[in-house]
This record gives structure tokens, sequence and C-alpha cells, in this order.
């Protein structure tokens, strides 16, 4: 009787000592995840002045992932840093696009015109 009161006692304290921590077999090891930072160079050829430069900035900065831009209007050039794991090359590329310009891998619908811009400037 002893044996089995003692046999019992032991089974419920190994039971308590293991309740309440976590399988590791099903935890996520935050640093395990990490980021993929890549860099990406488009071809501009529409870019012309810093206001170009500046268009395109202020659109790629807003994609999700996008770590730094850097457009360079005598260059011509678009250099982007970015997480792969949140957006890509082609995501960048429309996002140029969309500011109105062209690039290697894609056509903007929208094409930004400085110099159209810069009349209209002078007309207001």
């Amino acid at each position: 009787m002893k044996k089995t009161v003692l046999a019992l006692l032991a089974t419920a304290f190994i039971f308590a000592a293991g309740c309440g921590k976590p399988d590791a077999s099903k935890t996520t090891d935050v640093k395990s995840v990490s980021e993929k930072i890549e860099n990406v160079e488009y071809n501009c050829p529409g870019m012309h002045c810093t206001g170009c430069e500046q268009t395109i900035s202020d659109e790629v900065i807003k994609l999700n992932g996008v770590k730094s831009v850097v457009a360079d209007s005598k260059a011509k050039t678009v250099k982007v840093t970015y997480d792969a794991g949140r957006t890509t090359k082609e995501d960048i590329s429309k996002s140029i696009n969309a500011a109105g310009y062209d690039t290697e891998i894609s056509k903007s619908e929208n094409k930004h015109n400085c110099e159209e811009d810069m009349m209209k400037d002078k007309k207001d």
C-alpha cells in the first residue's frame, strides 16, 4: 500500500513539474525569423531633376519592407534596399511606375513630364 501511494505521489510530482511549461517543439524562436535584406537598382531614363527624385522616393518608401531609396537624376537610377520577405522587385518597379516613371522591367501608364509640369507652374 505504501508503495502504491509513493508511486502515485511520484507520478503526481512529475506531472506537476512539467505542467505549465511550453512544449519546446511548438515554440517559435523569434531570432530564427529574420529579414532577408536585398538591394536592387533600376534605370529610370525619364528622371530629370531633384523633383523627380523626390516624387519617386516618396512613392517607393510607402511600400511595406522598403528600408531606403536613393533616386539619382544625374545617373538616372533608383537604388532600393528592401526586405524580400515583405515586398518584391516587381512591386518596387510598379511603385516607380505609379510615380510616373518607367523602369527597365515595367512601364508607367501615367508618365510624368517635368517640362510639362514646369509650363503649368509658370501659367499659374
